[in-house]
């Protein structure tokens, strides 16, 4: 299983899209798979026939464990008559045969894996092959182990205090349909019971992650928008005749992160342990809501070198491709920064929860008419509350607020983009 990024830990198969036996050519779709952030098909990385699938459908696995074995085309497999009907041709170094009749490894099922000079065996393909058995026994330790069940099944099972064995006949696996949600019955409209799973429980697993391990402080403050309105409004017939796309505020906030990123790398970072990475381009994320499915956040890549035009399109692809489920995991991928946005329920200040491994997140508010000083004399103005959550692990409150500052300048000044 590829990783598919960096805070991607397990994978969940969806559906296999071959069969055991099958021929497969590179790039051609093996499954249907689910991360934390995306649903996507799995491309098969070589050409071949497979041998084995070591993971069932509806089963999560860990990046990098194996989970299919494919065999050359040409041979049809390790198994092939022609690599077991001259065992004692094997090219198998001392070394190599020593250690295989230490682990009990038969020598002739090491054919075709010499990696040594003329496909000689050595030692390292013995003790890689011993490791491949262990991973293939772990897989079928995991599906043997009890009754026969989903991950689903079993999550829902222990959450509800259920005994699987006694859900279903023996032998027949038990699904997340087989669980019963409620040991009383419910009257209709009285009660709904909802178990997280998919791209909504893995969203829940990282909030709870963020919050738990890093100490979150949030400072608010707010922006008087009166030039970054008519600056919108003067570019929003001729970036929509360009694109198609009206220019949002979203969009003119990402472009002015970016802009202030550039001034205070500091908050255009990672935290991994006790390292700390500062990244020179921005790559912005923009949490979406899928309603009942959760949250994602697809990233805008090189925003800083995108003009207002570029982000309007590109915010507008991302979210549409977000909602339609058609992300693709690079657009998921390499996120330094996020901005989150819940102007449109009318909520001004709250306290957005980090992405992990960055360091900040940028919560916007709704905009709405507010009496301002103004040369001296009270004014109506539009005024834009913010809210930036940060990792005091990584930054202390001097650099974050300074960062916040910067971008209330640019906003309330929007000539600044031009420096």
């Amino acid at each position: 299983m590829p990783a598919l990024g960096q805070t991607v830990e397990e994978v969940r198969i969806l559906r296999w899209l071959k069969d055991v036996g099958d021929a497969v050519e590179r790039g051609e779709p093996l499954a249907e798979i689910e991360t934390d952030k995306v649903s996507m098909e799995w491309e098969s990385p070589a050409a071949g026939v497979i041998e084995q699938i070591l993971a069932a459908a509806d089963t999560y696995v860990p990046v990098e464990a194996p989970v299919i074995l494919l065999a050359d085309a040409a041979t049809n497999g390790r198994n092939d008559a022609a690599d077991t009907a001259l065992p004692g041709r094997i090219a198998v170094s001392p070394r190599a045969r020593r250690t295989a009749d230490e682990l009990g490894i038969d020598t002739a099922d090491l054919a075709g894996r010499g990696t040594g000079p003329d496909g000689r065996v050595i030692e390292r393909d013995v003790i890689a092959y011993q490791e491949e058995l262990q991973a293939i026994s772990a897989v079928a330790a995991i599906a043997g182990r009890g009754p026969k069940a989903s991950p689903l099944a079993r999550a829902m099972a222990a959450d509800l205090g259920h005994d699987l064995g006694s859900l279903t006949d023996p032998g027949r696996r038990i699904t997340a349909a087989d669980i019963p949600t409620t040991t009383e019955p419910v009257r209709t409209g009285a009660t709904h019971v909802t178990v997280l799973t998919g791209l909504r429980k893995r969203a829940a697993d990282t909030v709870a992650r963020s919050i738990r391990e890093a100490p979150h402080v949030t400072l608010h403050l707010s922006v008087n928008m009166t030039e970054a309105v008519r600056l919108r409004e003067r570019l929003l017939p001729e970036i929509e005749r360009s694109t198609g796309v009206r220019l949002s505020y979203t969009d003119l906030i990402i472009r002015v992160c970016a802009a202030a990123l550039r001034q205070h790398p500091a908050v255009n970072a990672h935290r991994d342990g006790d390292t700390i990475t500062r990244f020179g381009d921005a790559h912005i994320g923009l949490a979406v809501s899928l309603g009942e499915d959760g949250l994602i956040v697809p990233v805008i890549q090189n925003a800083g070198s995108k003009g207002l035009a570029e982000i309007a399109k590109a915010r507008h692809g991302l979210v549409e491709r977000a909602r339609g489920h058609r992300l693709d995991a690079v657009d998921v991928a390499g996120g330094t920064f996020t901005i989150t946005n819940l102007g449109g329920y009318g909520i001004a200040h709250f306290d957005p929860i980090i992405v992990p491994p960055q360091v900040a997140i940028l919560g916007v508010g709704a905009i709405a008419d507010t009496v301002v000083p103004w040369n001296g004399t009270p004014a109506i103005r539009p005024v834009l509350p913010l809210s930036l959550s940060f990792d005091h692990r990584a930054m202390d409150g001097a650099p974050a607020a300074a960062f916040l500052a910067c971008i209330k300048d640019i906003l309330e000044t929007p000539a600044l983009l031009l420096l």
